[in-house]
């Protein structure tokens, strides 16, 4: 025989693994042996009453369960249960003559412990595991022991939870003195039930349940689901409802109310599940199942039936009179009304305030609020810091959203196998029904439930701003831009998009028109714009607008705090303030509301006071009527939701359960049978307007010498002075005031800033691109914040710094009159806290114009010193005055406002290089004259002597020779 290598290795391993079972059976082997031969009968009861939840191991998404039960060596079975995942066996496992050894007091201490085990039964192949659970049963050494509870036992399925099991265990002991009673038979005699005493105890109850529709369903065998009925199971009740005629046009059912009375256990702990199977209505007769969803508690829907009681007190005839008008004088009195709302339809009187001025007042920014805002009175907004359904139970008062499943599998979404199929939305009411007496009256009615029927709507989505997005670009930021999407249509605001942020204004409203529940779901996604490649998703948020449409807080439009008939508080809902509070009256079954007079109103059996509530409030100028705002201060009272600004978290696909960003925004739905939608709200942007800064230095004094003359030897700087607006780049700079020996500079120059400045939020606007490579400009919205600096210019050398002052625009130092009384504690010092500031702090936006001292300083071991101090005039101009008042930078045309003549500087102001005459002029010769002519004089002696040295030696010979030779 021969092996291939690897065979050969497996054919070495498995003789070695023969050698080991051999040694092993070689062993000696080790009985146990019991040598106490006192043994007892017991009987084993199990009374397995339901399950709940367990796994759907069929393609429809149920199971055929059946429990096999394990106890030492012995075992029984239940019956199987056809289509079930909330089965109710209601049986007794009844196990005869088990003989154990041991004193019964030990069997009690330590008893046995059950084994349950829950399968599928399936026709073809073998049977599929739902789980498995074990119970300790209830030892009876005598008939006085109290029977077992029954009691949920959880169903593990390999670790994960399974489902749970409502069943009781008792071991009794066979003692031989009294007959053991076998439990009751089921009504074919073919299985033992449990008994009286252990099971439920069951009382008349009646279960509601609105069928609104079904959302989102899936395909079933490739075929659309068009024609759905829901069938509901409870307690062995099946009731169904009328089938939807197309799910595509209207998904909603035509009678959505169900309701039948069914016998419920009175404890709450072992009320059976409540059943929901959707089926789909097909050609020749055929109901296939398409989804199906299982309350296992009914315990969070058990409600009271009665409706709360209202008594009204009686004002008299008069009064009642004017309480219930005539029809005809309720549409006069709404037309009056809403003519005073359009009396400014477009709402363009004069105001100093804006949306943003109550966006900021609510909190949002304190360096951006208008006290003015907060001393008249007007509304504030509500900031939510989550999503609005958070702070309403999610709007589940009307319906609830029902997952529907199908398939094997758990209803874990995590999990690969049992996804959801679709969605059911609707409600459950369940309330004993008493034992004597009428039935209440019910709760869900035609009356208590708005019409099925489809609603045409008109959506608008306000955008404020997002808040620390992801980056999706290489600098570390985006160009984010928002898409709305509600049913088939769309919107794409790319064209807006804002450049190189995170944290983006986009202040935008986006209007689109919906079909409800057709076009139930609102999704907003921010986007990362991108010039060559396809555009990034940063995140999306999803909003389901049928909830906000059916809940009973009014979630259409947030509620105002005042009835305002015109500036930022007008009114802007579809209805009318006493309209509103007749609707929710009647929703929440509380009866008409009662107006005893414009003030005074009683709903609820509460009586209402206008003067009362509004005595201690600052009231805006631009009120409605007081029987509107009586209604508003009532309606703000019952949980609505009231104006607001909520904050959305964004989620990648990419990213699951990672926030990506969050959204500020909020919806208003107005649907199209309640009328005309009113005036959006403006919330773009606040736009910078116009302004230009200019300083005129005149003179500066006691400026640093920083520099000694190498030919006189004297203290001097040669001065000039420049300055810019911080996160601008332009820098401007005076002429050069050289050679100044006491630290005065001569100047008379002309600094102009144009910028743009948004004065309500006071923050001036700066855009510029941060790169050259860049392709697009960054906006940043900064302080106004101007810096000055003196120095000593140099010629061959870099500048040298003398000095600097930073002032804030907005709250910065008024100038002194004269040199003398400034300095640096005009500038507050971060690093001294004891310091005392001198003069007044005021804004240059208020004052306009200021002209005086302002001191230079400079950082010396840790502590400012005085580095000089500069006589200017500074301005702020708007757009309409820079017009007027023309101005050129430094001394150029237009030479004006004020006019600057050329500096009157003294002689000795030069540079020394480019003017050779004054050089020698006023530095050499003022210095140096007296050695100047004495070395003069001395080359002058010199030279004449040396001609007279020259010369002598020819004069002499001719005088001998003249003498000698005459």
């Amino acid at each position: 025989i021969f092996y291939f290598a690897e065979e050969k290795k497996k054919k070495k391993k498995k003789d070695e693994e023969d050698d080991d079972q051999d040694d092993s059976a070689s062993a000696p082997r080790m009985f146990l042996t019991y040598t106490d031969n006192e043994t007892h009968t017991y009987q084993l009861r199990a009374y397995i009453y339901q399950a709940r939840e367990l796994h759907g191991r069929d393609k429809s998404g149920l199971s055929d369960p059946y429990g096999i039960m394990s106890f030492n060596r012995y075992s029984a079975r239940t019956n199987v249960l056809k289509a079930n995942i909330c089965p109710t066996w209601d049986q007794t496992l009844w196990v005869e003559s088990i003989k154990l050894f041991g004193d019964p007091s030990s069997v009690l201490q330590s008893p046995p412990v059950i084994h349950i085990e829950f399968f599928d039964k399936d026709t073809i192949g073998s049977n599929e595991l739902l789980g498995c659970t074990k119970a300790v049963p209830t030892v009876r050494l005598n008939p006085k022991t109290p029977q077992p509870r029954l009691d949920w036992y959880p169903i593990i399925r390999y670790t994960k939870p399974a489902g749970e099991l409502l069943a009781a265990f008792e071991l009794i002991l066979d003692s031989g003195d009294q007959m053991m009673l076998a439990p009751p038979k089921s009504k074919d005699g073919k299985y033992f039930i449990v008994p009286t005493g252990i099971r439920p105890v069951l009382q008349k109850t009646r279960i509601e349940v609105l069928c609104w529709g079904v959302r989102d369903m899936k395909k079933y065998q490739l075929l659309s689901v068009t024609s759905p009925l829901v069938e509901i199971e409870c307690g062995g009740t099946v009731v169904r409802t009328q089938p939807i005629k197309d799910a595509s046009k209207d998904p909603n059912f035509p009678d959505p109310i169900i309701s039948f009375d069914v016998f419920l256990p009175k404890e709450d702990l072992y009320a059976p599940p409540l059943n929901i199977r959707v089926c789909d209505k097909r050609a020749f007769g055929r109901q296939p199942m398409v989804g199906t969803h299982v309350i296992g508690s009914l315990k969070t829907y058990y409600t009271d039936p009665t409706p709360e009681k209202i008594v009204v007190e009686s004002f008299g005839a008069a009064q009642d009179a004017a309480t219930h008008p005539e029809p005809a004088q309720v549409e006069a009195q709404k037309q009056l009304e809403e003519e005073k709302l359009d009396a400014d339809p477009d709402n363009k009187k004069e105001s100093p305030f804006d949306w943003w001025s109550m966006y900021y007042a609510s909190g949002n920014d304190d360096t951006k609020i208008q006290p003015e805002y907060m001393e008249e009175g007007y509304d504030l907004l509500k900031m939510f810091h989550t999503e609005v359904e958070e702070q309403f139970d999610y709007f589940t008062d009307f319906a609830e959203t029902f997952p529907l499943y199908r398939g094997k599998g758990s209803r874990d979404p995590d999990e690969s196998e049992g996804q959801v199929c679709g969605y059911l939305k609707g409600a459950v009411k369940v309330y004993p029904l008493p034992p004597d007496g009428p039935a209440p009256e019910k709760i869900l009615s035609t009356h208590s439930v708005p019409s099925t029927s489809a609603e045409e709507c008109v959506v608008r989505v306000y955008v404020i701003k997002a808040n620390d997005l992801q980056p999706q670009d290489p600098n570390g930021k985006s160009d984010p831009f928002i898409k709305v999407k509600i049913g088939k249509e769309k919107i794409s605001d790319e064209d807006n998009f804002i450049p190189n942020t995170l944290n983006p204004i986009f202040g935008r409203m986006f209007e689109l028109p919906a079909t409800l529940p057709i076009d139930r779901t609102l999704e907003i996604t921010v986007m990362d714009h991108d010039l060559l490649s396809a555009n990034d998703l940063i995140g999306t948020t999803k909003i389901d607008l049928e909830n906000r449409y059916l809940t009973k807080h009014m979630a259409l439009a947030g509620l105002p705090q005042s009835f305002a008939k015109s500036g930022p508080n007008k009114w802007r809902l579809q209805h009318l303030p006493r309209e509103l509070l007749s609707e929710v009256c009647k929703r929440r079954r509380y009866g008409d509301p009662v107006f005893h007079s414009p003030t005074q109103c009683t709903v609820n059996n509460i009586l209402y006071n206008l003067d009362e509530i509004e005595a201690s409030k600052t009231l805006p100028k631009e009120l409605g009527e007081p029987d509107q705002r009586l209604a508003l201060h009532i309606l703000n009272g019952m949980g609505l939701v009231p104006e607001h600004v909520e904050r959305r978290s964004l989620y990648n696909p990419a990213y699951p359960k990672i926030e990506q960003g969050t959204l500020e925004m909020w919806v208003d739905i107005f649907p199209k049978s309640l009328g005309p939608a009113p005036e959006p709200v403006d919330i773009s942007p606040r736009k910078p307007e116009k302004f230009e800064l200019r300083i005129v230095v005149y003179n500066t004094v006691d400026v640093t010498l920083d520099e000694t003359s190498f030919v006189t030897g004297e203290q001097m700087s040669d001065i000039y002075v420049k300055g810019w607006l911080r996160g601008m780049d332009e820098t401007q700079k005076t002429d050069v005031h050289y050679r100044s020996m006491d630290g005065d500079g001569n100047f008379n120059w002309r600094f102009v800033y144009p910028f743009e400045y948004i004065a309500s939020e006071q923050v001036m606007v700066v855009s510029k691109k941060e790169h050259f490579w860049s392709l697009d400009k960054t906006v940043k919205h900064l302080q106004p914040r101007l810096t000055l600096q003196v120095w000593d210019n140099d010629l061959f050398n870099p500048d040298d710094f003398l000095g600097t002052m930073d002032i804030n625009l907005l709250c910065m130092p008024e100038g002194t009159r004269n040199a003398r009384s400034c300095n640096i504690n005009m500038f507050p010092d971060p690093g001294n806290p004891d310091q005392k500031l001198k003069g007044r702090m005021v804004s240059l936006f208020q004052k306009k114009r200021m002209k005086g001292f302002w001191p230079f300083y400079n950082e010396a071991d840790g502590e400012r010193v005085l580095a000089g101090k500069v006589e200017m005039e500074i301005e702020v101009l708007t757009e309409e005055e820079v017009q007027l008042r023309p101005a050129g930078k430094a001394r150029d045309d237009p030479n004006m406002n004020p006019h600057l003549e050329e500096p009157n500087r003294p002689a000795t102001s030069f540079l020394w290089i480019m003017s050779p005459f004054k050089t020698l002029r006023f530095i050499i010769w003022r210095h140096y004259k007296w050695y100047i002519i004495f070395g003069i004089i001395l080359v002058l002696f010199i030279i004449l002597l040396a001609i007279w040295i020259y010369s002598a030696p020819n004069f002499f010979m001719e005088w001998m020779t003249n003498k000698i030779l005459p």
